[in-house]
């Protein structure tokens, strides 16, 4: 960020004696062309110089905002897009700086090698040549800014997953009506069965897979893998977690909060992607943007936390904080299991991972509680830390409960519910 601008006010500036010293020496015939060198190697100083200004400046703008958004979750919920917005113009005009400079530094050096092409100027054509690479580089990156970075102005998610509407299920809807109600919080405007995530809710729009089906407004995600292991008291603490999301204002644009950040993370794993071997003008782009989602993500896992806290006391209202804990630590010694189940591609994971878990008992111990629920959108906080806010202590009993191997209530109730045959809607 401060080598390259100092670098190219160097060369500019060489390039401008060089001039002064040809036309001090008066040895040319027609000092037009010196001139018009003077005059690139002078606006390649300058902008050399305002890239130079620009990029401290931008970095110190950003590392204040990031902790005005630590200090403040009013601040947080209301400037993350548009600094992220500000940092997106910023990194084009930045780049468009350095590649002006050097486009014109590069013009110089051209002009002198053609004037010269017998007396050894050919050479410098020659050189010219990586550099017009390195120019070109530039100008694709401007050029994916500009096109890619404000995608995220309307976030949205693309999941596996089938709807379970109103006229389908209505027990089920009906079932999480109740516990919305019990929770103080709206009932979402969709319900989405699948197998390859664990619970969760999002107010982004969401694009399902394979039908690509879009969704709008609340959508609740229901594993049908954990469904087939929970029983229906601990599936209900687990959804009304979920739910206390929406519970409030706050907590609602806590979770879209954290929803856009997250999309934020892929989008800049998309653009270092295309640039897996950057050239050194991309890599100021590419490390002013990881910064800027290092120091955020200290604000976003600061206040979602919190927020995670806050569900975690609405899930302990529904059946007790007991039962919530036991669920809760069901879910995550689960999450290891199903996730090595996905990764072998099963015909029929339902089955799989019910022939599993009798032959493979779960099991907690202290990694495990240092472990934080996998989540598309938010980062939860540690299981210990939840557990010590809700005042739980682990005991045998809790932890055999957590652990146990699933009965045929756990496997049956939801199908049950929903009057659906065929657990992975196949």
């Amino acid at each position: 960020m401060l080598l390259l601008p100092l670098a190219l006010m160097g060369w500019a500036s060489v390039q401008g004696w060089r001039a002064d010293e040809v036309l001090r020496e008066a040895q040319v015939i027609d000092p037009v062309w010196i001139r018009v060198r003077q005059a690139l190697a002078a606006l390649a100083y300058w902008l050399a110089l305002a890239a130079l200004v620009a990029g401290p400046a931008t970095w110190l703008k950003l590392r204040l905002d990031a902790w005005r958004a630590r200090q403040s979750r009013d601040f947080l919920y209301d400037r993350l897009l548009l600094c992220w917005r500000a940092l997106g113009h910023w990194l084009v005009a930045y780049t468009a700086l350095l590649v002006g400079a050097l486009a014109l530094s590069l013009a110089y050096e051209l002009s002198w090698g053609w004037s010269h092409f017998k007396a050894g100027g050919w050479f410098m054509l020659l050189v010219a040549v990586p550099v017009l690479g390195v120019l070109w580089a530039g100008c694709l990156l401007i050029k994916r800014l500009r096109q890619q970075w404000h995608v995220l102005e309307r976030p949205s998610s693309a999941f596996l997953g089938q709807p379970l509407g109103r006229d389908k299920a209505p027990a089920l809807w009906a079932w999480i009506a109740q516990l919305a109600h019990a929770a103080g919080a709206p009932v979402p405007d969709h319900i989405v069965v699948g197998i390859d995530q664990s619970f969760f809710v999002t107010s982004v729009d969401v694009a399902l897979q394979p039908a690509g089906e879009r969704l709008t407004g609340r959508t609740l995600y229901l594993p049908l893998t954990y469904l087939s292991t929970l029983s229906q008291a601990e599936t209900a603490s687990i959804i009304g977690h979920e739910l206390g999301h929406f519970s409030s204002r706050d907590t609602e644009r806590g979770s879209a909060i954290g929803a856009q950040f997250s999309l934020m993370c892929r989008h800049f794993s998309s653009l270092s992607a295309e640039a897996a071997d950057p050239a050194w003008i991309e890599r100021p782009a590419l490390w002013m943007t990881q910064r800027f989602l290092h120091h955020w993500h200290l604000a976003v896992h600061h206040w979602g936390r919190a927020q995670e806290l806050v569900a975690d006391r609405v899930g302990g209202n529904i059946a007790g904080e007991r039962l919530f804990c036991q669920a809760l630590l069901r879910v995550i010694a689960l999450d290891t299991e199903i996730n090595r189940l996905l990764a072998e591609h099963h015909p029929n994971l339902i089955q799989a991972l019910a022939d599993h878990l009798r032959h493979t008992p779960l099991r907690l111990n202290d990694a495990v509680l240092d472990h934080a629920i996998a989540h598309p959108f938010d980062t939860h906080p540690p299981t210990v830390l939840r557990l010590q806010q809700l005042g739980m202590v682990l005991d045998d009993a809790l932890l055999a409960q957590a652990t146990r191997v699933p009965t045929e209530h756990d496997r049956h109730w939801f199908s049950e519910l929903t009057r659906i045959t065929n657990p992975q809607g196949e």
